[in-house]
């Protein structure tokens, strides 16, 4: 029997990076199937279809997930429908990769949660960077080297070239995210800087978040979404060593990211990402692999909804433009 895969979602990343993903685990394992693939443009499905090799295509969820029954449901939407789309998915029982955010509010996130239970569904959520080659390496370094609550400082920047959005809150989650996977430690408190960018009739916010964790590192975000280009960073220090990782930022990265170990003020190690495409760095091929494997096991899926509360109310405060300090429950 095969293992069947359906996509919602048609458009830019998900050609960029899902089709890419999906395709190539297919053709490697002889019971996938890409069954069929949905959108609200036809055109954009049906050309997501012939290019990636699904099955059929849709411009009705509900019809496809009639028609299709897959084992595994990829959801890539714009944040105002994710909740919508993912809850058509978690109630009818199956297992689905959704992209970031989880939802625009902590409601939303909650409802979603319900679906899920309502279900009996497993999802997770397709925060990517913890599938980057160059965040598993440092990952490694810090769980293995580093002795356990060692870590004193994280500083994190997400920099963005131009990107005028009225809400960059969607994106700058996965900053809040990655130093979650990093620290390997849940928030205590954080607290939240907004300062306002203007540019003749165009606003944009950036972030400054100061943040603790459990393990009592100290965490600060700097997120700059109309800099004067494009980069990613996080710097990671303890007693002795200091672990400085590069990120690759889009697909349209022309590589992909590195990573420095420091010991005893010597260079202890060096890697970088020059093999691959940005499918590979950007850990999308990564994440999929992970994903459908779990699902055909029965695995737990993670990060889960039920991983992603802390990042979901940081990101509605940005999406606010609220300033202040949060406090969360042990």
């Amino acid at each position: 029997m095969s293992f069947k895969i359906c996509m919602i979602g048609c458009g830019g990343f998900a050609r960029q990076c899902h089709g890419p993903a999906q395709r190539h685990y297919a053709a490697t394992r002889t019971d996938v199937q890409l069954a069929g693939c949905c959108d609200v443009d036809e055109d954009r499905a049906r050309d997501f279809s012939g290019t990636f090799g699904f099955g059929h295509h849709y411009t009705d969820v509900r019809g496809m997930l009639d028609s299709e029954e897959p084992d595994a449901v990829v959801v890539a939407v714009p944040p105002r429908a994710t909740c919508h789309a993912a809850m058509l998915v978690l109630q009818r029982g199956f297992t689905v990769l959704l992209e970031k955010p989880p939802g625009l509010s902590p409601s939303e996130l909650e409802q979603m949660l319900g679906a899920a239970m309502e279900g009996g569904a497993q999802a997770q959520v397709a925060f990517n960077r913890r599938y980057m080659p160059v965040m598993l390496r440092a990952k490694a370094i810090l769980d293995g080297q580093f002795q356990p609550g060692s870590i004193g400082r994280i500083d994190y920047e997400m920099i963005r070239f131009d990107r005028w959005d009225a809400d960059f809150s969607t994106t700058a989650i996965h900053a809040l995210d990655a130093v979650l996977f990093l620290s390997g430690s849940p928030f205590v408190s954080a607290e939240v800087h907004v300062q306002f960018q203007r540019r003749q009739d165009r606003e944009a916010a950036s972030f400054v978040v100061e943040a603790e964790c459990a393990s009592g590192t100290k965490v600060l975000l700097n997120i700059q979404p109309v800099s004067g280009r494009n980069a990613e960073s996080a710097t990671i220090h303890s007693v002795g060593q200091s672990l400085e990782v590069r990120i690759p930022v889009s697909p349209e990265s022309s590589e992909g990211g590195s990573l420095r170990h420091w010991r005893g003020d010597r260079l202890a190690a060096f890697h970088s990402d020059s093999q691959g495409d940005a499918v590979d760095w950007l850990g999308v091929s990564g994440e999929t692999e992970a994903f459908l494997d779990a699902a055909r096991s029965g695995a737990t899926l993670t990060p889960g909804l039920q991983d992603c509360r802390q990042q979901v109310a940081l990101m509605e405060a940005m999406r606010l433009r609220r300033s202040g300090l949060i406090h969360f429950p042990s």
